[in-house]
């Protein structure tokens, strides 16, 4: 039977959750509005261009000084992200981020002045609870075993991987621009969770190496398989592989999802983000690296509470990127 996390590392890794998605979501709302931006000087990210198209739209917006901050900040978020899965697993930190709405929350009511209702409160006081429930449900020992979890990951990726494509390939054929927003976003989100679900594995074969943080790790992350042709052991092959999986994911997932950003509904595009992000890690961390709770009850309880709580919630990350997109707009026109 799998060893249960000791409280202190489940406290402290839920810490570190809350600032990874304080990290996470401050970057999309500078990324996005980098992306309003470059919308009204004309500027967005086409597939039908090719590859030249889309890094021509990335280069404006590497000159973009909201759209780097954002992009810095989701840099800097990683950090915490790595040795919170480490701590507790991919299950317990992705459903912890989903907090981060509190903070479109309390924006949008000091800077909207929204009136927040009984139904909002709840939703706020589901996702306090939430991660006292995470702590509370008994997190089983979150070691990945490297050898045995394989199968099961190519099988995750066989199923996940196609869907994805196949929803990219239909999006870049149907003409009506709300459906290709939609479809984008919903390839581009599966392989940003699938970004996520990368991190869990390098996070614990880093780990499982056994030689803690040194002056050399950093230098095993991209070239972590000549450690292990050289003598290192099984798990420095999995810090190599986990760490291109992370950067091949995410990396092609932002023109992807940003895409989206700019053809789609806010309305539509935020919640179908940040469902899939939440619920296919916490699939992975069930099925494919197989962690438990002693609890099941409380996770899923505190599951749903997050669930219903990011769908209430979502608005107000949607009423401070639309009200944002308007005001540049209305500069855009006095200029």
């Amino acid at each position: 039977m799998a060893n249960e996390v000791d409280l202190v590392s489940v406290i402290v890794g839920i810490i570190l959750a809350l600032i990874t998605t304080t990290c996470f979501n401050l970057a999309f709302v500078y990324q996005k509005k980098g992306l309003n931006q470059a919308t009204l000087k004309g500027i967005e990210i086409k597939f039908e261009g090719g590859l030249k198209k889309i890094l021509k739209s990335f280069g404006w917006l590497f000159k973009n000084k909201a759209w780097m901050i954002g992009f810095s900040l989701g840099i800097i978020g990683w950090v915490p992200y790595v040795i919170s899965i480490g701590l507790i697993g991919i299950i317990v930190t992705e459903p912890v981020m989903a907090t981060g709405f509190i903070v479109f929350v309390v924006a949008a009511i000091k800077i909207l002045n929204e009136r927040v209702g009984i139904l909002e409160y709840t939703a706020i006081a589901m996702l306090t609870i939430s991660p006292v429930l995470l702590a509370l449900a008994g997190i089983s020992d979150v070691d990945i075993n490297l050898f045995n979890f394989v199968p099961s990951y190519i099988i995750f990726l066989g199923i996940v991987v196609p869907i994805s494509i196949i929803s990219l390939i239909i999006a870049n054929k149907v003409k009506n621009e709300g459906l290709e927003g939609l479809l984008t976003m919903f390839g581009g989100a599966i392989l940003f969770a699938l970004g996520g679900v990368a991190t869990n594995i390098l996070a614990q074969a880093l780990i499982q190496t056994g030689d803690g943080f040194q002056w050399y790790t950093i230098f095993t992350l991209p070239f972590g398989i000549f450690w292990f042709i050289f003598g290192g052991s099984y798990a420095y092959l999995w810090v190599f592989l986990g760490f291109w999986l992370m950067g091949i994911f995410n990396i092609s997932s932002v023109p992807f999802y940003q895409g989206g950003f700019q053809r789609g509904k806010l309305l539509i595009m935020y919640p179908i983000l940040d469902t899939i992000a939440l619920l296919l890690p916490i699939f992975a961390g069930l099925f494919v690296f197989q962690q438990s709770f002693t609890n099941y009850l409380l996770f899923s309880i505190a599951l749903v509470f997050i669930i219903f709580a990011t769908i209430i919630l979502s608005k107000y990350q949607i009423a401070l990127e639309t009200v944002e997109y308007k005001e540049e707009l209305k500069q855009e026109n006095v200029v």
